[in-house]
């Protein structure tokens, strides 16, 4: 039985050696396996270091480089040979391209955004310098048209007045430029003007053209408050010289009126050849402001009409319309004037008693504003005129009514009959249309 029992102790003795020494195998075979691969992974952690440093030292030269290229560069470094074709370095190269494409992105945004601020500092200092000159030929303008002016009553019916109304129309012309190159440069008209009855704004605007005896008479008992004679008068110059340059010039330039619940609307009607479609949508574009011209992109011979009339109705509130069919055959031009820019003439332009004690000067012709409108009685007595005026302009454009009909007959008898359109070669620089819609041959 003894001997039974230490039998089978050593079997279970040799037993338990066996699973120790196995054990003991298994562990150390597990430990050098940890030990491998904590090398592995030591030597894997140094190679992507490598690769991170060659990323950031050669990489980054090329990404330098290559924001002088139109294309971003890949992104190409050095790496070990035990991570070559691994996921990391795929990772770092697409990292680095990543890199390199937002680089491109914040130069091209860069690049843009100097690129703008420059035209708009470019733009600014080009109306600067447009706003300077042209204010100074409107100065210049007001003044000489004042002297003619006064002239022009001193010598109402000598022989020098037909001369002295050839004058007076070039200078209204020049100020018709002049003002227009200053709105669009964002300036102001830089004249002020009374309330006027729409037959005398249109007058005035009639005196501005060329072809200012084509156009026919309008009569209206409705006028224009103070701050938009000036506006509106400008508008119409430029629709009715556009009208009658480029009509026949045996027709005549229609100006009626449509009164409504809101306002007046004045219809522009010649009987010449139409826009194209093409120039037709451009000015529309324009005068909705969807389109807006830059005075960068100007070119040689400007065409600013459109843009002049755009910046205006906008600016006051009136609203212009171009039809390219009407009666005639030709273009209607509406301007809608709503109610609020609108007097009565009996409101605005009755004249006031003079005070019984204080007697005004008889005077050979009828007195002038600034404008060339019939002038508004005063309620101040005259020696307080005459104070008052000491230091002020007596006038910028002639009494359009009166002056144009004396330029009229100044050119039936200079020429017999009436002056036929200029030749489109010599047409200025402010005509909206020039070059869209030439005469019939």
């Amino acid at each position: 039985m003894r001997h039974e029992t230490a039998v089978v102790a050593s079997v279970g003795l040799a037993a338990v050696l066996v699973v120790a020494l196995g054990l003991a195998a298994y562990f150390a075979w597990l430990s050098a396996k940890h030990r491998a691969q904590a090398v592995h992974w030591q030597e894997t952690a140094a190679a992507q270091d490598s690769a991170l440093v060659a990323l950031l030292s050669q990489g980054l030269e090329t990404f330098a480089a290559s924001l002088q290229w139109t294309e971003p560069a890949s992104a190409e470094f050095g790496v070990p040979d035990c991570l070559a074709g691994s996921d990391f370095v795929e990772n770092l190269r697409m990292l680095g391209e990543e890199y390199v494409a937002d680089l491109h992105r914040v130069q091209g945004a860069t690049a843009v955004s100097t690129r703008q601020q420059v035209e708009a500092e470019a733009r600014e200092s080009a109306k600067a310098a447009v706003k300077a000159f042209a204010t100074a030929m409107v100065s210049t303008g007001i003044n000489v048209s004042s002297e003619v002016a006064q002239a022009l009553r001193r010598h109402h019916g000598s022989a020098v007045f037909a001369t002295l109304t050839k004058i007076d129309h070039g200078v209204q012309q020049m100020l018709h430029q002049a003002q227009s190159y200053v709105v669009l440069a964002g300036g102001l008209l830089g004249q002020r003007w009374p309330a006027s009855t729409l037959t005398d704004v249109v007058g005035a605007a009639q005196g501005a053209i060329p072809d200012y005896a084509r156009v026919h008479p309008y009569a209206s008992d409705r006028a224009v408050i103070a701050r938009m004679v000036g506006p509106v008068k400008l508008v119409l110059s430029h629709l009715l010289d556009n009208a009658a340059r480029y009509s026949p010039p045996q027709t005549q330039v229609e100006v009626n009126a449509q009164h409504g619940h809101h306002g007046i609307t004045l219809l522009i009607d010649d009987a010449g050849k139409r826009m194209s479609e093409e120039e037709l949508k451009r000015a529309r574009r324009i005068l909705d402001g969807r389109q807006e011209v830059d005075i960068l992109t100007l070119e040689a011979h400007p065409r600013v009409g459109f843009p002049v009339i755009a910046l205006l109705a906008r600016r006051y509130g009136m609203k212009v319309v171009l039809t390219d069919s009407n009666r005639y055959g030709g273009m209607c031009a509406s301007v809608f004037l709503p109610e609020d820019l609108l007097t009565t003439a009996a409101a605005e332009l009755e004249p006031a008693p003079r005070p019984a004690r204080v007697a005004a000067p008889a005077l050979s012709s009828p007195a002038l504003t600034e404008n060339g409108l019939p002038t508004r009685t005063s309620r101040q007595p005259v020696h307080a005129q005459q104070q008052a005026s000491a230091g002020r302009r007596t006038s910028t454009e002639p009494a359009r009514p009166a002056v144009i009909g004396a330029w009229q007959q100044a050119n039936r008898q200079a020429r017999g009959t009436t002056a036929p359109p200029q030749d489109r070669a010599g047409d200025t620089d402010v005509h909206p249309d020039q070059q869209e819609r030439p005469l019939d041959s």
